[in-house]
Formats: C-alpha cells, structure tokens, sequence
C-alpha cells in the first residue's frame, strides 16, 4: 500500500466525511438537473395550453362572425324596411372585419399554418361579398336575385368555409396533441435520466466505500490480526508494512510492532531460562542413566601418535578398576594403561585393539582379564570411535564387568560339549545297534525265507511262518526307532518318485494280505475316480504309514473287514493333496484314549503292549512323515464301533506314465539275471549264505569272496564281462566295500558294473559315503526278497542274444549290429519265440482274465511304440535319438514280463547302439526289432485270441 498517497495517510473520519460529501454533491447535481428541465416543460404545457385555448376562441369567434352574417343574410329577405336592410349591411362590414382580425390574430397565434389562415380569408372575402350581394338585392326588392344568390353561391361557400374552418380548428387540435406527447416524452425522459443518475450515484458511493472499507479498513485491519495471531503463536516472520502510514492503521501496526520486539524478547529470556533448566535436567538425566548402566561410562580422546587421555569417567569405573575415581581422570599414555590390574600381555592387546579401531573406526569390542584382590574378573570394552577436528579419535563406550557371563558361557559350552557327545554316543549307538541287529536278525530272516522255499510238513511250515513274521516284527521296531531318531534330528529324507497307485495298493495289500487272511478278516480297497492312476510322491513313506495303520487294524479287529480309501483333495492342475483311510470294525477307541495315540511311547492302554507287543512309536512316525509329506493325521473312532485312521499327503501328478507292470519282483528278477554271474562280497558267512540262497533260487551263478581285496583280485583275474553286477558289503576285515569300491572305479574295465551296497549300516550317512565311494545303489541288511530283486531290477542288464555276454561295450554294439544286420538281410521267415514260464506265472499271479487283459492293453501299446520307434530311428540326419532311447528301455522292461525275452534283448541293444550314436548298428537293430516283433507279438495275440491253453496251464 503506497504511503505517499494523501488519502491512505487520511484519518478515518475525513475519508468517511469525504464520502458523504461526495454523496450530497451528486444529490445536489442530480437535483439541480431534474429541477431546470421540470420547470421547461412545465413552461411549455402552459404556452400550449394558451395557444390552444386562445385558438379555440378565435376560430370559435370568426365561426360565429360568419354564423352571424349567414343570419343576417337571410334576415334582409324577411326584413321590410329598406333602411334597416342597409343597416344591416353595415353591420355586415363590421362584421367582416371582425373576422379579418380574428383570422389576422389566428395567424400570429399559429404561424405555420399562415397558408390555410389566408387561403380561408379569401373564401371569406367571398362569403362576406355574397352576404352584401344578397343584402343589396334585397335592398333593391329583387328577393329573387338575393334567393338566387344565397342558393347558388352563398350558401355552398360558406358551408366551404365552415368547413376549412372545421378542418383548421382539427389541425389546431392535433397539432396541440403532438406537442403535448413530445412534452410528455420529454417528461418521461427527464424522470429515467433522473432516475439512473440516482441509481448510478449510489452504486459508485457505494463501491468507493466498499473499497475505502476494505482496502483502507478491512485489509490492513485483517493483515494487523493476523500478525497478532501469528505473535501469540510466537512465530515473528512477517514483516510490519503498514508502520509507514500516518493514520490510525499505522499507528496500530508501529504500536503492535513494538510488542512484537517486546514478546521477542521475552521469548529469548524464556528460551534461555527453559534451555538452563533443560540443560540441568539432561544433565541430571544424563547422570541417572549412566549410574543406571550396568557398567562404567567413558570417554577417551587419543592423538594421531596414539597418545590418549580419558575425558570422562562414571563413578562405577573406580568400583570396577579398583582405584580412586579421580587417578583414573588423571591416566595419560599409550592406549591400555586404564586398565591397572590388567597384565602385561592383556595391555598390550588392548591397545593393539584401540589402535586398530582408531585407524579403521570400527567400534570396540573385546574383554580382558584382571585380578584385583587375588580374583580374577572379566571386563568388556565397548565403544564407538570417531575422528576429531585434530586428527586424533574420541571413543565413546562403557566397561563392563562380565565375569559372571564368562562363567555361565563356560558351563554352557561344557554343556554342549557334554549335549554333543551324548548326541554323538547316541548316533554311535543307534548305528551300533543297527549294524549289530541287523546282522543276525539278516541271517534269521534270510534262513527262513530261504526254508520255506521248500517242501515241509504243515507244523514246520507254520513255525516257520511264524519265527519270519516275529522276525519283520522286530525288523519293524528297530527301523521305527532309527526313524524316529532320524526325525527327532532333522534328517528324515522325503524321496519322490512317480508310481502307480493301483500297484502300490496291490503290494502293500499283498504284504498283510496272510495277516488278515489269517483271521478270516475280508480286506477290501478302494480308490475315487477323481484320483490319477499315476502320481509322483514319497511311495515309501507313504507305503510306511499305510502299513502301519493296516498292521494296527489287524491288531485290534477279530471279525468283519478292513477298507483302504484312497481320495482327492485340494486338486489342482499340478498337484492334489491325497487322503489314505483304513476303515476297520475292530474294538475302536474312546475319545480320551484318542489324544494320547500320536505320543511316542503311548498306546491307548497300557495292557496292549502286553496283550500285542509294539513301541508305542509307529503313530508317532506315521504322523511326523505325514506332516514332512505336507500333509497330517489323525483317527475317527468310537468305543466298539470301529476305527478309521486316515492321514494326507501333497502328490503331484505324473509328468509320464509307464504301463504297469504286475510281475512279482523277484520272477521279473529272475527273469533279467538267469545264467547271469554275480559276485558277493560278505565277511559273514551266514549273510552270504542268505543272499547266495535267494540269488540261486532265481537262476542266478553265484560266486563269494570274504573281502574286499579277494574280490578286486577275483574281479580282475575273470575276463570281461564275466559279472552282471556285485554285491559288497560295506565293513569287512582287510578291506572294506567302499575302499574296494574306489579302487575298483580306478579300473575302466569296471567303470560301469554295477555295484550294490548290501550292509546293516543303513543310516543316510551311511548311504552317503558309499555314493562317494562310486557305489550305486544301496540295500539294507536284513535283507528280504522282494527288495533284493527290485533293487537288482534296477541294475540288471538282460541276456544278450545268441547266449552272448550282456556287455555294454561299443564293440559288442558293433559286432550284434552287425548280426542283426545279416539276420534281418535274410529271407528266412522268423520263429515266433515266447516263454511260457513266464506266462504261466502271470496268469498264477492275476488270473487269466486279468492276464489277457494286459496282454492287450501290452499288444496295443507295443504295436504304436514300434511305428514311433521306426519313425525317430529314420530320422538320421537329427542324430539324436533320446526318444528313440527312451521307447527302446521301455520295450525292453516290458517285453519280458509277457514271455518274449527275445523282443526285450533286441530292444536292449537298439538302446545301446541309439546311446552309442552308431548309425549302421542302430539301423540293423531296428530292423531286426521288426522281424522279431511280427513273430514274438503274433505269437502272443494267438494265445490272447485262443484262452484254452492259458486255462489249461494254469489248471
């Protein structure tokens, strides 16, 4: 707002007065304005009024001189004296003239219109000529003439004249009327121009004080209150730029001004006494807290040469050091000296750690040792160091005192090591007895399996049916506790695999199928049609649980029947989460009895483990490898009403699915590995003796050796080929398995033979190091027939045609490609060559109707994988034949089953020479792999169309 402006500098009451006057003065000239023009045009309508007045008389006055002589003309007829009749023209004249000065003064009244005023004067001359014509006729006795006269002429002019006179007396009318609207217009005007001039004066006053109120009233007003608002907030920013005007809004502003400073002012002094009181009061805070600290307080300033000083000290560094507080203030030298009953080997680690910290400013950490009154005491160091405006470094920290930590951290880590050796004892003893359980309880199992291979009376036969099932009994309780001694230490390993659910089902059915059998107990299954038939998931431990449950409810029930439930839940496109149920109609369990059941070491009641025998421990496993299989476990039961045990597992859905294979393992093992060599490698005789038994029941050509460095001699002196695969134990006097196995990988002739870890050492570690050692695969001790031949079917490399050895050699490759070649070139029809042996087994096994069933579905699928073989193997300029490889180890593990071990050895080596990446051998195999699968499944589809033999075998 610009101070120089002589109105902002007015007082308020002259710019109010100011106003005011300005008011009256437009009053003034609007009144003045309105006033002059209303007296004009009342002038004016009074001038019109008496023209119009006096008009009106004139012309009524010659109307009635004219009226008059048109009496008198028509009088002088009637009159009889001659005299008077010339008087009367006499008056005529009077008459006339009369007129003549009426229409002489209408004109002066009425100048425009002079012309009609004179155009009627001369008809009046006329009029009042005839009147004297008449008169003078009269006069003279010619009444004749005058009537004449009046007829002829007087009479049409002056009805002539009165109207022109009737005419002009409209004019003089109208004319009045026009300047009476033109007066009334001027009126009007008058009143409007009045009327916005009034209501232009007022909005103008009105917006000049709206204005002056605001931007010389209202505004500074405002901007002096809100400084004021701003003062009482103690915010003192805005500039005061109203001090310069001279009226009251200045002196307001200078005088708010003055109050600021002096508020300003006492701000300062509240400021200076609030930061002394504050300052007092962190400063006794400051000291509560470091006598609050369990330790001494410090602050240490050392120099760029390592020179220190300590600055600060808390009053519990003399209590600590053992010293005055004020020798410890006064310490000064090389980093260390603070601590003075610290020995000399303890000094000069603290100041190599104070020197480092200050070259590097990493904070200070240590603790050092001393003895003050002959005990020895820990201190701790901790401080944060940062460099100084000089160079030097200020460290910031506190000494502890923890002695009674380093106590308590030596028990501890006596504790450990104490919890670490039992722990180490335990794993030492587990293995122990393990390895020490295994070995003869191997050779118990291992005989009777081996003895009721053969004929005996019934009594023999079921005590020997019984000693094997005590023996898996114990089997069983000794793999539940390393089982849970596995999960309790983290180490339980959950593997996958892709399997059919249906075979599983049938296997672990056949595996409790005599127990259930044996007391009449009917046992069912069941899978949803929502399940997959291929899943990919832990198949033994999933099969470990379902075993459990299925041992238990053969336990608990004596008559009716057991139903395993397989279901779907939680599906999705990759995975499912998969519920097992067995349902039995045993004894059940009460509900308080129900949460005790997934314990270890607990049973629902306490005369069981008398009554049947167990750990208590397989609930408790079969829970903890259902929540390692992402899923749970649990029980639905009621006293006498049955139980159901159910637990989940998280499955994924196959990514491939191979055609199921219902041969039992061990013929599909013996079907792979007759006339074949194998070596065993066992310092106990009694194992040996087992395995060698199981292996020869097969077919198989057993040779032993006590050690491991027999059996590298043994190995090197054959010649090639001469063992399809070995069997090594693992701890062995003179040389151990895996010793004999690292040696033997050393030679290349043995690079690929199997070899087979078989040991009562059957913890992970164990599995581990023979892995290492160049082992590849491993069976536990003791050892049952079905695992030894599927682990063997893993291995095992299947008859070479021709009786040749079942080599894997590039040159075997080339020399049976090259007679698969001659064969096929010839024009020989083939012989269809199929083992009914074996067929007889699987119709024992499934039945016959069942048995031609996967004949079929084997014919079917066999049929489309040659046209797919024949395709890739065509391919040659791809040169790569993993497909072709796949199809070709698939044909091979499948042929044999039905009896057609021919088809299956040539499948083999089309696999070999596909792996090898030989052209020439992969293509005289596949052309042999034709000839021999027109006749081999020929063969085969011949028996499937015609049963009676089949029927006749199997009866």
């Amino acid at each position: 707002m610009n101070s120089r402006n002589p109105f902002v500098n007015m007082r308020f009451a002259s710019k109010i007065v100011m106003l005011v006057g300005l008011m009256g003065l437009i009053a003034l000239t609007i009144t003045t304005y309105t006033l002059a023009h209303t007296r004009s045009i009342n002038r004016q309508y009074s001038q019109l009024l008496a023209h119009e007045a006096r008009g009106a008389l004139i012309i009524a006055a010659a109307a009635q001189h004219l009226s008059n002589a048109s009496r008198i003309a028509y009088t002088v007829l009637t009159e009889p004296d001659e005299s008077r009749m010339l008087a009367q023209l006499v008056k005529l004249k009077s008459m006339e003239q009369q007129y003549n000065t009426e229409m002489h003064n209408f004109k002066q009244l009425l100048p425009t219109m002079a012309v009609e005023v004179d155009s009627m004067t001369s008809q009046s001359l006329r009029v009042f000529d005839m009147a004297s014509r008449i008169i003078e006729s009269a006069a003279r006795w010619r009444g004749d003439r005058a009537l004449q006269i009046i007829d002829t002429e007087f009479e049409p002019a002056l009805g002539a004249l009165r109207s022109d006179m009737d005419a002009l007396r409209d004019r003089s009318v109208q004319q009045f009327q026009t300047a009476s609207s033109d007066l009334t217009a001027q009126t009007k005007k008058t009143i409007t121009v009045t009327a916005f001039a009034i209501v232009g004066a007022l909005i103008l006053v009105i917006a000049l004080s709206i204005h002056v109120a605001i931007t010389q009233m209202s505004r500074p007003l405002a901007e002096l209150t809100r400084s004021m608002e701003r003062m009482s907030e103690r915010q003192y920013g805005d500039a005061m730029v109203l001090t310069t005007r001279r009226d009251e809004v200045g002196k307001m502003a200078n005088a708010l001004q003055v109050f600021r400073q002096s508020m300003q002012r006492e701000d300062r002094l509240a400021v200076e006494v609030a930061a002394s009181a504050e300052a007092h009061r962190l400063s006794q805070q400051l000291m509560d807290l470091i006598s609050a600290i369990p330790g001494a307080v410090f602050q240490m300033q050392m120099t760029h040469n390592g020179w220190r000083r300590i600055q600060f000290v808390s009053e519990k560094a003399a209590h600590l050091h053992g010293c005055p507080l004020g020798e410890l203030q006064t310490i000064e030298g090389p980093p260390g000296g603070e601590f003075l009953h610290a020995s000399p080997d303890a000094m000069q680690d603290a100041q190599a750690a104070f020197v480092h910290s200050a070259r590097t400013l990493k904070p200070l950490d240590f603790d050092i040792a001393i003895t003050q009154n002959g005990k020895k005491r820990w201190l701790k160091t901790l401080a944060t160091a940062r460099r100084t405006e000089e160079g030097g470094t200020m460290f910031n920290g506190v000494w502890l005192d923890v002695s009674e930590q380093k106590e308590q951290a030596a028990i501890l880590a006596q504790a450990k090591d104490v919890a670490e050796q039992a722990a180490a004892d335990k794993a030492r003893f587990l293995a122990t007895m393990s390895h020490e359980i295994r070995t003869p309880l191997n050779a118990m199992l291992g005989m009777t399996q081996l003895a009721l291979r053969h004929e005996q009376s019934a009594a023999q036969q079921n005590r020997m049916d019984k000693a094997l099932r005590a023996g898996r009994h114990l089997l069983t309780i000794v793999n539940d506790v390393l089982d849970l001694s596995k999960i309790e230490a983290g180490k339980m390993d959950i593997e996958v695999q892709d399997f059919s659910l249906l075979e599983w089902i049938q296997e672990i059915r056949e595996l409790v199928w005599h127990e259930a059998d044996s007391k009449n107990l009917e046992l069912t299954w069941r899978i949803a049609s929502d399940v997959p038939g291929w899943v990919r998931g832990s198949r033994h431990r999933m099969g470990q649980v379902l075993i459990n449950y299925l041992n238990n409810a053969i336990k608990f029930t004596s008559a009716g029947g057991i139903t395993i439930a397989i279901d779907a839940a939680d599906v999705d496109e990759h995975s499912l989460l998969l519920r097992c149920e067995v349902q039995d109609s045993g004894i059940g369990i009460s509900r308080q009895d129900q949460a005790r059941l997934f314990a270890a070491f607990e049973q629902a009641d306490i005369s069981i483990t008398r009554r049947f025998g167990g750990t208590g421990l397989g609930l408790t496993i079969s829970r903890q490898l259902a929540q390692l299989m992402g899923g749970a476990a649990g029980v639905h039961s009621e006293s006498g009403q049955g139980s159901t045990f159910w637990f989940t597992a998280r499955v994924l859905r196959a990514i491939t699915v191979e055609p199921e294979n219902t041969t039992p393992p061990a013929k599909r093992g013996a079907q792979a590995l007759r006339g074949q060599r194998v070596l065993l490698v066992d310092d106990n005789e009694i194992n040996r003796a087992v395995a060698h038994g199981m292996l020869q029941m097969g077919g198989v050509l057993v040779d032993e050796a006590p050690d491991g460095a027999q059996a590298l001699a043994i190995l090197r002196q054959a010649p090639a080929d001469t063992y399809a695969l070995v069997l090594m134990d693992m701890q062995m006097p003179e040389m151990d398995g895996m010793t004999a196995t690292r040696l033997l990988r050393e030679d290349a002739r043995f690079s690929t033979l199997p070899v087979i870890a078989l040991t009562a050492n059957a913890s992970k570690g164990d599995v581990e190091r023979t892995r290492a050692a160049g082992m590849d695969d491993h069976l536990a001790k003791p050892l049952l027939e079905d695992n030894l031949w599927r682990c063997v079917l893993r291995w095992a490399r299947p008859h070479a045609p021709n009786g040749a050895a079942s080599g894997d050699t590039s040159d075997a490759v080339h020399a049976q490609g090259a007679d698969v070649m001659t064969a096929g070139s010839g024009t020989t029809a083939t012989v269809a060559e199929i083992d009914t042996a074996a067929l007889d087994d699987l119709c024992e096994s499934l039945g016959p109707q069942r048995a031609r069933l996967l004949m079929r579905d084997f014919l079917k699928d066999t049929a489309t994988r040659l046209a797919r073989m024949q395709a890739q193997a065509d391919r040659w300029d791809l040169n790569d034949w993993s497909d072709l490889i796949k199809e070709a180890h698939e044909l091979s593990g499948n042929a044999g089953s039905f009896g057609l071990a021919r088809l299956g050895n040539t499948a083999h080596f089309l696999h070999s020479a596909a792996a090898s990446g030989n052209v020439a051998a992969v293509r005289g195999a596949m052309a042999h792999l034709a000839q021999c699968a027109a006749a081999d499944l020929g063969g085969l589809q011949a028996l499937v169309d015609h049963p009676r033999p089949l029927e006749q075998q199997e009866g």
